[in-house]
């Protein structure tokens, strides 16, 4: 697996109506998704759960450790549309609030 570095994930992230886009290649195995998946989380400060799994995708529950920032989103991995995104979980969340929170963390 390629090294996951903030600075890919803050370069390649793009704001879309309903969520934020991660362009970067997908990871290639289950091992390695889990893998991207933690080290995403360990990047960004974020709390890792109730992980689930498709045919053909990967999608959990991550929480910001943070203090001074404290929100919730699904990281979704789908193979079948070559995609990973995080969509904002709540009325209180948006796109641009989880955009800004990566780019500033």
């Amino acid at each position: 697996m390629q090294n996951l570095t903030k600075e890919d994930i803050q370069q390649h992230a793009v704001v879309n109506e309903q969520s934020v886009e991660i362009r970067v290649a997908l990871p290639l195995t289950p091992l390695k998704t889990q893998q991207w998946a933690e080290q995403f989380c360990e990047i960004f400060h974020f709390s890792l759960s109730d992980a689930d799994w498709g045919a053909d995708r990967f999608q959990a529950l991550v929480t910001t450790q943070s203090s001074n920032t404290d929100f919730q989103c699904i990281l979704c991995i789908e193979w079948l549309c070559e995609a990973i995104w995080l969509e904002p979980v709540g009325t209180q969340q948006s796109p641009n609030a989880i955009y800004q929170y990566l780019q500033n963390t």
